[in-house]
């Protein structure tokens, strides 16, 4: 057995996402800025037209060209093959070389249904016909890892949990006609329209050389935080199989669990022997109404089971603290809690989570005490002599936490979907709260973490 969390490091790389599938200049909402020296080689593409930068930028980068005639043809229908080969490209897929004497988009076509991006059922039939803009916010959102959203759509023509998810990332905000915003879901895809969408697809997996100051989050627009390490990781590396994430980039990656007493008696023998290579076990928590902290009532039975099979270990401690010193007593208690266990030597994590079921006792807390209670609970941590480390999901870490204030410790990420869009850098992913897991009675949280 390695004890991979020794070796937890920074690491850095840009994911952003802005923009729209747009059909008008009033809606292209963030466009590049014009390549220095670039002038338009096409008859039909001049600088008031709505979608010239877009056009612009992808023109010099040698990924959209026009005809022999010196048109672009902005307004022509786009063929299903070619949408389907931009859109992958731009989300990372690299050139994909089809069988002989199969259509030129063949390969992508594999690549996407490999990934889970599409059905069989969805692939279109006709892949030199048009295709649908529905179709393209489909392969959009599965390739960037857009988590569906089921609320209610701002759309008067379309009902679609992917194109709302879209919309409330700012990457797809459609056309206002006679009041009602439109996304004309079953019209075909023009050049013009597919060049905006892959400008943002690029800007959204990183692949733009645009220094970007500001990014959307839901209905939020962020400032990009250049003191907090970027997420490197390559999102097409990231590939499901049998159920298990798995990446093939350059960063080695390992696969494994996180629980607490709601697994109830777990069989660790059978955890291991079924490719579980790190369990992160739940040491003990805080109440959100009462605010009396508590040990797990599975911990002992669950640490020192997991380390007898063999298994890298974590434990974390679910933050309610509505003050540092309430941080300070949460670390204290559970360091407390690890002094049974001297073949410890994993992270101990500061889980704070804020409770959008019920009332709650941290509801209110503001992000400079959250910030400086991971901070005393961290600090309790290091001086013990363990590698400590930050859990949260998207919307806490975005909206509820001073990143810069924190960046200094390692982070756990839970974005459930195809690949991790998280802007900066990570050491563990959560991906899934419904694995399947011998030894293991119903759904437990997945995870990959990372060694560099």
């Amino acid at each position: 057995m390695y004890h991979s969390w020794k070796y937890f490091l920074s690491r850095a790389l840009p994911l952003t996402l802005a923009g729209a599938i747009s059909i008008s200049p009033i809606w292209a909402a963030r466009q590049p800025s014009i390549p220095e020296g670039w002038t338009s080689p096409f008859a039909d593409v001049a600088e008031e037209d709505w979608f010239y930068s877009f056009v612009a930028s992808l023109n010099a980068q040698d990924v959209v060209h026009g005809y022999d005639d010196g048109r672009f043809g902005p307004n022509d229908t786009t063929r299903a093959g070619d949408s389907m080969i931009m859109v992958l490209k731009a989300a990372g897929s690299g050139t994909i070389s089809p069988n002989p004497g199969e259509h030129y988009a063949a390969g992508y076509v594999r690549y996407a249904l490999e990934k889970g991006w599409l059905s069989q059922e969805e692939v279109p039939a006709d892949l030199n016909g048009p295709v649908s803009r529905l179709f393209i916010a489909h392969l959009a959102a599965k390739a960037l890892g857009v988590v569906p959203i089921a609320d209610a759509t701002p759309f008067a023509d379309v009902d679609d949990s992917s194109v709302t998810a879209l919309n409330r990332l700012g990457i797809l905000v459609g056309n206002l006609v006679d009041g009602q915003r439109l996304f004309h879901p079953e019209d075909s895809i023009t050049r013009a329209e597919l060049s905006t969408i892959v400008w943002q697809i690029q800007r959204y997996a990183g692949r733009t050389s645009e220094e970007e100051e500001y990014f959307p989050f839901y209905s939020f627009t962020l400032q990009v935080l250049d003191n907090v390490p970027a997420n490197s990781y390559d999102n097409s590396a990231f590939q499901l199989k049998d159920g298990r994430m798995e990446y093939t980039g350059d960063a080695q990656a390992t696969v494994g669990i996180d629980i607490s007493y709601h697994q109830g008696e777990i069989d660790w023998e059978k955890v291991a022997a079924d490719g579980i290579d790190f369990a992160m076990i739940r040491g003990a928590g805080r109440y959100y109404g009462s605010g009396k902290v508590f040990e797990d009532t599975q911990f002992r039975r669950n640490l020192q089971g997991a380390m007898d099979a063999g298994l890298d270990v974590g434990v974390y401690f679910f933050s309610q603290a509505t003050t540092v010193q309430e941080a300070r007593e949460e670390a204290q208690f559970l360091l407390q809690l690890l002094e049974k266990f001297s073949a410890f030597d994993g992270p101990v994590v500061f889980d704070w989570e804020n409770i959008d079921y019920d009332t709650a006792r941290t509801d209110g807390v503001d992000s400079n005490t959250i910030t400086a209670a991971a901070n005393a609970f961290c600090q309790e941590v290091e001086q013990a002599g363990y590698q400590p480390m930050i859990y949260f999901n998207r919307y806490i870490a975005y909206l509820h936490y001073n990143l810069e204030d924190v960046a200094q410790y390692p982070f756990w990420i839970a974005e459930y979907g195809s690949s991790p869009n998280f802007r900066y850098d990570f050491q563990i992913w959560q991906y899934t709260d419904s694995g399947t897991v011998d030894g293991i009675q119903g759904p437990v949280d997945m995870n990959i973490a990372f060694r560099p």
